[in-house]
Formats: structure tokens, C-alpha cells, sequence
């Protein structure tokens, strides 16, 4: 989690969400669209980054160059995190085509999905060695085939408790494997950013996992069989010597700061022709621009046709130092950057620039591919130029028509005074997406091409076997070791200080006075009884998640908090739980909800209520957005929409009178006649329930 997100108030939230579509540069347009192309930036104008205000201003969190700080639980923290979880959500609603394409009533070509015989979509129509057609030119020349992962930064799978999340190791193997099928001679790089989630080495009870999830992902580039492995800074987090000692059989680049086992760069042989293809790194030196210019006249000293930089520049603005220096990577003759170092990995777009050199950034935490076919004439007299071919056109304009489906929905219900700037943006999308489909490409004669796709790994794409028991042997040893580090723990959470609030619990009365949550709100807990929040535990324990302590915070209440749980193997104390009709239960029995602090109960969303339960005080009953994306962000729960949920949550018996003669029941099932949920579809494809 970002714990060190900027705070914003609802009504500054309200702004941005309403602000974005419309009052943002074009580059902001593009904030969430599943791959963009936008022009190489103008040499006169001096650097520019996706949108500051919507990408990095609310997103202003990932501490770059530091690492993460130590996490701060208290709940001014904890709402000034949700509060910028939730600017970023709105930031990112009418452009997260993943995230809403079931319910947006618009088409959409996922780059992972099967296409037409039965071939994958993703698997990017191959040029020959005999040439390409793009536009109105025929290329002829040699082809390569070069894939790219980036900015990974210890994200072994997706968490997996939300339907058709993006990503994971095992569908990397796997789509892998299938474009290997077809070309053998592909090569595989990863850009770096691989191993940790931040800069510093982590430290605390998270410090194990972290370092048991880095093992994995270096033993799974193996498995990938990458040709080289950028190590950037969040590779060093543990130090060089742990990164030496993790690379295995992969090559390791130095992004300008060498180290005992590291390369300068690396001469690669690839596609049927053996096309030597150079790749290095740069961005970590003091001098980078020396770095780039040294390095890249080496590799063309070496025999390199084409030149490939990884760019991993310092600071929490990698966007724009990647800009200032591809006036150097011009200078050099690079023909294509790969942006390694991602500020945000969970939620920096796909981007591509054309430019000279074009630089590409995909997104990480293991949730794209980059494809990159490249077709070279014997004897180029021009500069690469950098094709989107028909099937990335098709790409963009769908990515395009999902947001003007998604800014239909939203003039639908917007006030009068806000439609004519909505329909003008609905206008000014529609222009676009005509363009994109419409416009020929004009391929300077004698150029190298290159053709890239951003490739989505959904569900849709086959788990490796191999990769598959890598993940299960890592869940194995990181419940193992956390069960260990537990016991070493303190059996509870620390006492709350006089007059602080705590934790109770569904289930367990408070001292002699007080009662718990389900004594007094009947009809409530048997409401909450029959919601997805009140299995919550149990969608870790399918996934064999529940000792993981990047998971256990959202299933569990008040976790590392006062009257909470602070141990993993603990969970289960502080009262005895609810029986399938919201009673507390009287002795132990199977399917129990909220036993101790498991589940999302009472208090997840209302807060902690040891005053209320003693004192009978009046409690706020409206729970904000801020207050749902603690746990439902962007990242971890992609198909939330906070106006959509919200009607499975509020009903008769919770949050409304209960008629006499009425079991309790939501809005939602009562619209739907059944209990599917909001993503029901969803769920139904994808064989699980989800968030």
C-alpha cells in the first residue's frame, strides 16, 4: 500500500473525477486507455511526463529512490491513504478500459484473448524474413523479435481476489511459450525493476516475504530464459552482492553503476538471419549521457544493426528524466528506448512515443508484455520508425471507443451545465478514434521498422505448468516462514492508550457494559452474513493466501491495530463469530463469518467502535469512497465502482427500515432477483468470486 499518499478532500476528489475528461492536456487523455501512441516531445518545449496532476500528483506515493517507509496504521493515515487511493481511482475511471469493459456496452480487442483460428491476438502478426507491409511501402529486410517485461518490482502474481485481474508469472511463461512456438529465435529481455517493490532494502515483518517473492522472480527469469536482466534500483535494494547471487544464468546489465558480475552491455543474435541485436542500460551513473554515448559506440563498434538503450533514470519523475536524455540517445545513434523504471508499476500506462529514438514504457508489476518486431534493411539510410501496425491501430480505437462508452455513461447522469463539455470531449474522442483507424503510415524509405504491441496477460492466457509450481512452492515457504516469525510475536495487538478507540469485533462484547456489534444490530448482521465481505478470510484460505502479509490486511479487521490482530496465526481470537443467520454462534461449527478478527466486519467500514458500544454514542452510518478503496484500489480491485457497489451494500436491514414481515436484503438483489453480486458476469467466466 501507498502509505504516503497525498491527502485531498472530498470535494477536491469530486474535482478531479469531474476535471480530468476534459480540462487535462491531451497526454492526460491517455491516463488509463490500455496502450496509447503519442508524439515524440518537442525539442523547443523542454520535457513533459503524463499528466502530473491526475498520474503523479494523486498517485504521489511510490517513493522512489527511498524505498517504502515504515507503514503508519493510524487512522488519519489510513484515510489520507484512502483519500488519494480514491483521487487515483477517479483519475483513472474513464480511461481503466480493463476495469469496466463488461459493463461499458462498447467492444474491445484485449491484447491477450484468442483472435481469429484460434491464434492469440497477442501474438503479434510476424513480418518474415522476406519483409512487411505497413502503409503504402513494403519493407524488405531481416527480422528480429525482441519482448520486454519491465518495472515487475516483486509482484509475483496478481493477489487474485478480485475477477480477471492482469498479470503473473506463469502467464508470462505461458504466452511465451506460445510465441516461441512460432519463433524459436525471439529474444527475451527483462528492463529491470524486477526484484523488490522499492529502493531500500524492506525491513520489519515484511522483510522475509519480500525477500522469499525476489528469489522466486530471479529463479522465474530463468524459466522465462531471458537473454539479459537490467538491474536497476529496485534490483539493489538488498545490495549488489544479492543481486550477483540471484541472476543464476542471466546475464546482468549494469544500468551505470557496475558492479562484480555485471555487463555493460550485452550483443544478442536474433531471428533467422542471427541479426546482432546490442542492448544496454544507463540512467544510474552521475554522467549518463557519457554512459549512453560510450556504451552504444561500443556496440556499434561490435557489429550491433540495431541498438537497443534500457533507461533507468534516478528520482520519482522517470518519465521525464527519460526525456531529457534522448537528446543523447539521438546523439549515440540508439535506435529504440525501453523505459525500465516505472514510477508507479501497479499504475503507469502503456505508452508509446514515436521520436527519434522512439521510447516505449509498458506497464509493470508483470501485467504486460512488450512486443517488438523488427524488420531491418541490409543498408538502412534513415532512422527507425516506429509502427502500430493495423492490429495496434485497432487497439488504440478500441481503447479510445471504451472511453467514449464510459463518457456516454457519465453524460447520461451529469447536470445540465456540465454536458456541453462532456459531449464536446464525447466529440473530440470520436475524431480521434476515426483518425487512428483512418491514417495511412508514411514510412521513410530506407528506415528500420519496428512494430510494438503492448500485450495484456489476462486470464485468458494459459498458466505455465513450471512457472505454476514455482508460485505454489513460494506460497508454501512464505506461510511457513511468516507462521514462524509469528510466534515470535506478541499474542495480541498492542493495548490502546487511555481514551484511544479500538477495534471490538462482530461478536464480542466490550467489558462489562458494552456489547458487541451483532447484539444490538440484528437485522444488520444478518444482512452482513450473506455479503461478500463477511467470507472474505475464506477467499484467502482457497487461495492459500492467508498467511501472506500483502494480503491479510484487507481480509481481516483492525489489522496492526488497537484491539485488532497483529498476528497471522491469530486471527481467529476476539470473539466467536455469526451463524448463517447473523446470530452469534454459541460453540464452534464450520461456516461461521467474522470468528475473531477474520472478515471484513463492521468495522472495516464504520469504524472503530469501542465509545459507541460502551456509551450507545451516535456513530456516521454513511461510509465514503475514501473509506472502500483502502482495500479496494485501482491495482487490487480493477471493476470497482463505488456507485455500483454500493447498491449490493446498502438495503433493507442495513441502511434501511426493514418492513415488517421482510428478511434483509440489498438493493442489488432485489433489482436482480438474485445474490450474484456486481460483477456477476465476471465472476461467472471466470470461475470465482471476487471483490
Amino acid at each position: 500500500m501507498r502509505s504516503h499518499a497525498r491527502a485531498l478532500t472530498v470535494a477536491s476528489l469530486a474535482a478531479i473525477s469531474l476535471a480530468v475528461p476534459f480540462a487535462c492536456r491531451e497526454a492526460q487523455d491517455s491516463i488509463r486507455p490500455d496502450s496509447q501512441v503519442i508524439p515524440a516531445p518537442d525539442p523547443n518545449a523542454g520535457p513533459h511526463d503524463v499528466p502530473p496532476a491526475a498520474e503523479r500528483a494523486a498517485l504521489g506515493s511510490s517513493h522512489v529512490g527511498s524505498g517504502p517507509p515504515p507503514k503508519d496504521t493510524s487512522p488519519q493515515a489510513l484515510q489520507s491513504e484512502a483519500d488519494a487511493k480514491l483521487a487515483v481511482n477517479a483519475a483513472i475511471a474513464d480511461g481503466k478500459a480493463h476495469a469496466n469493459h463488461a459493463d461499458a456496452g462498447v467492444p474491445m480487442a484485449d491484447a491477450g484473448t484468442p483472435g481469429p483460428a484460434g491464434k492469440p491476438s497477442g501474438a503479434a502478426e510476424a513480418p518474415g524474413a522476406s519483409g512487411a507491409v505497413a502503409g503504402s511501402h513494403t519493407i524488405e529486410g531481416d527480422h528480429a523479435t525482441l519482448v520486454f517485461a519491465a518495472s515487475t518490482a516483486g509482484q509475483v502474481v496478481p493477489c487474485g481476489c478480485s475477477p480477471d485481474m492482469r498479470g503473473g508469472l506463469p502467464r508470462a511463461a505461458g504466452l511465451l511459450a506460445q510465441w516461441r512456438a512460432e519463433d524459436p529465435t525471439l529474444a527475451f529481455i527483462d528492463a529491470g525493476d524486477l526484484l523488490f517493490a522499492g529502493d531500500k532494502a524492506p525491513s520489519g515483518s515484511l522483510a522475509a516475504q519480500a525477500e522469499l517473492k525476489a528469489r522466486a522472480l530471479a529463479k522465474g527469469a530463468e524459466l522465462l530464459s531471458a537473454q539479459a536482466r537490467i538491474v536497476g534500483a529496485r534490483d539493489l535494494a538488498m545490495g549488489e552482492g544479492f543481486a550477483t547471487e540471484t541472476a543464476g544464468k542471466v546475464p546482468l546489465l549494469d544500468a551505470g553503476q557496475p558492479f562484480q558480475g555485471s555487463r555493460a552491455s550485452i550483443l544478442l543474435h536474433v531471428g533467422k538471419a542471427q541479426v546482432p541485436v546490442g542492448v544496454f542500460a544507463a540512467g544510474l551513473s552521475a554522467d549518463s549521457a557519457a554512459t549512453i554515448s560510450a556504451r552504444a559506440a561500443q556496440l556499434k563498434k561490435d557489429g550491433a544493426r540495431i541498438v537497443v538503450l534500457v533507461l533507468h533514470p534516478r528520482g520519482d519523475r522517470a518519465v521525464t528524466a527519460a526525456q531529457t536524455l534522448l537528446p543523447a540517445a539521438r546523439a549515440a545513434g540508439v535506435d529504440l528506448v525501453i523505459l525500465g523504471r516505472r514510477d508507479d508499476p501497479a499504475l503507469d500506462p502503456d505508452m508509446a512515443e514515436s521520436g527519434t529514438p522512439p521510447m516505449l514504457r509498458m506497464e509493470g508489476h508483470g501485467q504486460t508484455l512488450l512486443r517488438v518486431d523488427l524488420t531491418l534493411p541490409k543498408s538502412p539510410t534513415a532512422p527507425l520508425f516506429l509502427s502500430r501496425g493495423a492490429a495496434g491501430r485497432t487497439e488504440d480505437a478500441d481503447a479510445l471507443g471504451m472511453r467514449i462508452g464510459l463518457m456516454k455513461e457519465r453524460l447520461a447522469g451529469a447536470p445540465d451545465a456540465m454536458k456541453p463539455m462532456l459531449q464536446q470531449k464525447i466529440d473530440e474522442l470520436l475524431a480521434r478514434q476515426k483518425q487512428t483507424l483512418s491514417a495511412p503510415e508514411e514510412i521513410p524509405a530506407g528506415a528500420p521498422l519496428a512494430e510494438a504491441r503492448f500485450v495484456k496477460l489476462t486470464q485468458e492466457i494459459p498458466d505455465d505448468p513450471e512457472a505454476k509450481a514455482l508460485v505454489a512452492g513460494l506460497d508454501a515457504q512464505v506461510a511457513a516462514r511468516n507462521l514462524e516469525l509469528a510466534k515470535k510475536e506478541p499474542e495480541a495487538c498492542p493495548a490502546p492508550k487511555k481514551g484511544e478507540e479500538f477495534f471490538i469485533g462482530v461478536s464480542q462484547p466490550v467489558a462489562k457494559k458494552g456489547q458487541a456489534c451483532a447484539t444490538c444490530h440484528q437485522t444488520e448482521a444478518a444482512f452482513w452474513v450473506r455479503t461478500p465481505h463477511a467470507s472474505a478470510y475464506q477467499v484467502l484460505v482457497d487461495a492459500k493466501k492467508q498467511f501472506s502479509l500483502d494480503c491479510i490486511r484487507c481480509h481481516v479487521t483492525g489489522w496492526q491495530q488497537p484491539g485488532g490482530v497483529c498476528r497471522i496465526d491469530k486471527t481467529a481470537v476476539g470473539g466467536p463469530g455469526l451463524d448463517d443467520k447473523g446470530a452469534i454462534a454459541t460453540h464452534d461449527s464450520s461456516g461461521l463469518h467474522g470468528v475473531g478478527r477474520q472478515d471484513v466486519q463492521c468495522e472495516m467500514c464504520h469504524a472503530m467502535s469501542s465509545t459507541h458500544a460502551l456509551t450507545r454514542a451516535n456513530k456516521d452510518e454513511e461510509v465514503p469512497e475514501s473509506t472502500c478503496v483502502r482495500c479496494h484500489e485501482a491495482e487490487n480491485s480493477p471493476h470497482f465502482d463505488y456507485r455500483k457497489y454500493r447498491k449490493w451494500i446498502i438495503g433493507p436491514g442495513h441502511g434501511r427500515p426493514l418492513p415488517k414481515g421482510e428478511t434483509p436484503r440489498s438493493l442489488g438483489e432485489i433489482a436482480a432477483g438474485n445474490l450474484d453480486g456486481p460483477n456477476a458476469e465476471l465472476k461467472r467466466a471466470h470461475g470465482g468470486a471476487g471483490k
